[in-house]
């Protein structure tokens, strides 16, 4: 797998700490959460560098993960101003780019999750494993202990498409994602 990068996401106190970052659910954080805000200060760089999904790059070929050590602190440094809590997931993946060149820093593996390469990173493991695939279980952060148990899991999903209507499950780029909670110094 290569290193990505790292994405911010507004901290949910909950069971699951996936890549899933709409915050359309309580939870489910919130991915790169100064995108909207009023200032503007870290959307362009955002569009620019980590988003680039939407200017035309192919699906699983870019993981909309920072390399940017300086923006992340800068971000981060943002958040702690306003109060805000967040976390930051180094992804790891089987798509090529961006590569980022990690540091030496304290991380917590946290599992592995199968979602959307960029954006909010919609997760199929959150939305759909607990009434779906409730055969599979998940370790203590709502995402599969292993590469192993995910591959079943995916394999399940694309037999159960199978036999279902299109569009019963969530289509889209998905990837499967190796995640670390990490902690900057």
């Amino acid at each position: 797998m290569y290193i990505n990068g790292v994405v911010i996401q507004r901290y949910a106190d909950n069971a699951y700490k996936g890549i899933d970052g709409s915050g359309y659910s309580a939870n489910t954080g919130l991915n790169w959460f100064f995108n909207d805000d009023d200032a503007g200060e870290f959307e362009p760089y955002y569009d620019e560098n980590i988003g680039r999904t939407y200017y035309d790059i192919p699906d699983s070929s870019w993981i909309g993960a920072c390399t940017d050590l300086g923006y992340i602190r800068k971000y981060a440094d943002e958040a702690e101003k306003r109060g805000i809590r967040y976390r930051l997931l180094l992804c790891e993946t089987d798509v090529p780019a961006p590569i980022f060149d990690c540091p030496e820093v304290e991380k917590k593996f946290l599992g592995y999750d199968y979602a959307y390469s960029t954006f909010d990173n919609y997760s199929a493991v959150y939305n759909e494993v607990p009434s779906v695939f409730p055969q599979f279980k998940l370790n203590e952060y709502g995402l599969f202990q292993t590469r192993e148990e995910i591959d079943a899991y995916i394999a399940e999903r694309e037999r159960f498409k199978q036999c279902h209507p299109p569009l019963t499950l969530e289509e889209g780029d998905f990837v499967v994602y190796r995640l670390h909670e990490i902690y900057l110094k």
